[in-house]
């Protein structure tokens, strides 16, 4: 399975011989799935669903949480039935914590077989044995040296856990869905907020369990970074200050409006709770742009965290930067009445639809 190279060429023109197709997202606290079908070239909206995790294991609702294969089974299972999903054609999206992704600099000459080098760097960045991983690696940038024919080669090199690929190759076969295509959730995401006028873009994700930094050039992830802080972590915050329960806290944060007596400290909290990932990023895109020489203008906020009100003006500030949360639904169609829903839950399904797109992208 190359599930790298097939990305890199998933951003031009390719076809899946299935008419509609869902992509599906596992999350640490919830599974999405969005399913999408061309009619008469015009990628449309079927339908798409979410289902929270934390019941699954008797933990509330927002939790990050580990499920047994069976628990995951199930659950895959009813947001399928839930959401009404047709098809079983499908693309999974494997989480970050299944996996690997890193860049890496190689001098060599121009026309230099980069296999046996790259397999080399990898041995030095990857946490496992590549006994225990599947590798897959593109160049994605050239860089002529100083004094030198050679050039630095900038690659990036992907691997995903051998165990994990089997557990969700089993997960996707009791859904119904064979040997699905898979891809690691960092591409999804770029897919889905791509647009060709835009050279550089910043993409930053906040999930239940980590934020996550993506750099991306024309559609090419060049740079990750990733943190603890997330939505489970900003949910414990609320409840710590105002002295309430976890399911409380989650309940406030997602129902937080300007209008509520308790907002400014919910937002005091949840806010708190990214200002050290703000930062880091701030410095990691300032390295990015110093080091390239390239200017990032564009930054998209995107996950179930982007929904919190004011909390893409938090990152702007923190950023300096214009900062616009995600709507990868405006990449296809779907009737004009569910326009403010779209906008509303969009950042929530990112991944989801960037996964399924890869079958028509």
């Amino acid at each position: 399975m190359s599930f790298l190279n097939n990305i890199v060429s998933s951003i031009k023109e390719s076809q899946q011989s299935a008419s509609s197709v869902v992509g599906i997202d596992i999350g640490s606290s919830s599974v999405k799935v969005v399913e999408i079908e061309d009619r008469k070239d015009v990628l449309t909206l079927l339908t798409y669903g979410e289902i929270q995790l934390g019941p699954y294991v008797g933990k509330e609702i927002g939790k990050s949480v580990n499920l047994e294969p069976k628990e995951e089974q199930q659950a895959l299972v009813d947001v399928i039935r839930e959401s009404a999903v047709k098809s079983r054609s499908g693309v999974f999206a494997m989480p970050l914590s299944s996996s690997f992704v890193t860049n890496v600099s190689i001098d060599a000459p121009p026309d230099s077989d980069l296999s046996s080098m790259v397999r080399v760097e990898a041995r030095k960045v990857i946490p496992a044995s590549l006994s225990e991983v599947t590798l897959d690696w593109a160049e994605v940038g050239l860089d002529k040296l100083e004094d030198s024919n050679d050039e630095k080669h900038n690659v990036l090199i992907a691997a995903i856990q051998n165990n994990a690929l089997e557990r969700f190759k089993i997960l996707m076969q009791f859904a119904g869905m064979k040997n699905p295509p898979t891809e690691i959730e960092c591409f999804s995401t770029i897919r889905s907020l791509y647009r060709k006028s835009e050279d550089h873009v910043a993409i930053v994700d906040l999930g239940a369990s980590s934020a996550k930094l993506y750099i991306a050039q024309k559609g090419l992830l060049m740079r990750m970074y990733r943190i603890r802080a997330g939505g489970t972590l900003a949910t414990k915050a609320i409840a710590d200050d105002l002295e309430i329960d976890f399911a409380t806290a989650e309940d406030k944060k997602y129902m937080a409006s300007s209008d509520e007596d308790q907002f400014s400290k919910i937002k005091s909290a949840h806010n708190r709770s990214y200002d050290r990932a703000f930062r880091e990023f701030r410095q990691v895109i300032a390295e990015y742009e110093k080091r390239s020489g390239v200017s990032i203008d564009t930054v998209y906020l995107s996950g179930g965290g982007a929904l919190f009100p004011g909390i893409d003006s938090h990152l702007q500030n923190s950023l300096e930067k214009p900062v616009f949360k995600s709507n990868p639904f405006s990449k296809i169609s779907y009737p004009a009445f569910m326009e403010d829903t779209m906008h509303e839950v969009g950042p929530t399904f990112t991944v989801a639809l960037g996964a399924a797109l890869r079958a028509f992208e």
